[in-house]
């Protein structure tokens, strides 16, 4: 534990560890994916092909619903509530919170690849091979773009849910949502890209590589940024609450990129945690704080401050490869699945009290 975290809250962090708690609820079947929607819900892929559903503050309460002939390969919220699954049967679903199943994409020859969600616009994205479809939070079919030259391997919408951006071979393609007829952008960059995401302020979007590096762009003027050194391939990342720090799996630490200004470009990176026997797998920025949680092959949880050297032990090490880490919205629950079908809650209410003083003390 460090001696010291600056002028934030060092109480909580001293505090965490003797008072959280951490339970584990096992599934019938290994976790592929994890996501939490808006209106406190949870879904968990199967790797039998069911999407475990339920309540967060219910962990022990889900309900396996069979969806795909095959598994999940993708799986995220919905947009106004509810969850987007799309495997490689070549079937997209809409699920609600009671296992309610509405069809997007019928099963099929092309898998679905990617899924994605914009709570702003109530926009859907779904990637089958080459090919992106539109559908609104009813089902409603918005249309398909033409196909990209490779298969697409993720998606991402801006803040307003208004442009969407698919990474694939040779860099990342944006269309706007209302026109996907027209002529895109294109962003260019040799190799395989294999994940995308667009930042909270709309100004980057950055993209994993097949060759272990993040690549991102200014999207005002397409000037492009290399962010290298990873042991893996990164495909967990996530933005800090104030918008300025892209955090990243991929190494045996946590390693946070500085975004403010022009972005990280020659500026070394914020590093914290790990040891270098294990790869950190997935991170998960806190909602309200400038923390950042990680969990790592050994199932061990760690979690750090941006810009602020070390770290605290939120899970000793145990358990199966991970498989998702994911924040509640109040910021006071921290979920993590893993390859073995454990579902492991960790209770930081700590962490909410925390939220909410600094929430009051900037009003």
């Amino acid at each position: 534990m460090p001696a010291d975290f600056g002028s934030f809250q060092e109480e909580v962090y001293a505090d965490v560890l003797p008072q959280s708690r951490v339970a584990c609820f096992p599934q019938e079947a290994g976790i592929l994916a994890l996501a939490l929607d808006g209106k406190g819900g949870m879904a968990a892929a199967l790797d039998d092909g069911r999407i475990a559903v339920g309540r967060q503050d219910e962990p022990v309460d889900l309900k396996a619903v069979e969806v795909h002939d095959g598994v999940s390969q993708a799986l995220c919220a919905g947009p106004k509530g509810g969850f987007v699954s799309g495997g490689d049967d070549g079937r997209a679903v809409l699920i609600d919170g009671a296992g309610t199943i509405t069809e997007l994409v019928a099963p099929g020859r092309e898998w679905v690849g990617a899924v994605a969600a914009s709570p702003a616009s109530g926009v859907i994205g779904v990637a089958t091979a080459k090919t992106l479809r539109l559908f609104d939070a009813t089902a409603k079919a918005l249309g398909a773009a033409p196909p990209v030259a490779t298969t697409i391997t993720g998606i991402a919408f801006n803040p307003k849910g208004k442009r969407v951006a698919v990474s694939h071979y040779g860099g990342v393609t944006l269309w706007f949502t209302g026109g996907l007829s027209g002529t895109p952008k294109l962003l260019p960059w040799k190799g395989s890209h294999i994940a995308v995401t667009w930042s909270p302020d709309g100004r980057f979007v950055v993209t994993g590589t097949q060759d272990k590096e993040l690549h991102g762009w200014r999207v005002e003027d397409g000037i492009d940024m290399r962010m290298s050194g990873y042991a893996t391939k990164v495909k967990s990342f996530s933005w800090s609450a104030d918008e300025r720090w892209l955090a990243c799996a991929g190494s045996p630490f946590v390693t946070a990129w500085d975004f403010i200004g022009k972005g990280p470009m020659g500026r070394p990176p914020h590093q914290f945690g790990g040891s270098e026997e294990f790869i950190a797998t997935h991170v998960a920025a806190h909602p309200k704080l400038p923390v950042v949680a990680a969990a790592f092959e050994d199932g061990r949880i760690e979690m750090g401050r941006f810009a602020v050297e070390g770290q605290v032990l939120l899970k000793e090490a145990g358990g199966g490869l991970p498989s998702g880490l994911l924040w509640s919205a109040d910021g006071g629950t921290l979920f993590m699945a893993t390859e073995d079908g454990e579902l492991f809650v960790v209770d930081l209410e700590d962490l909410k009290v925390a939220a909410a003083q600094e929430k009051k003390g900037r009003r």
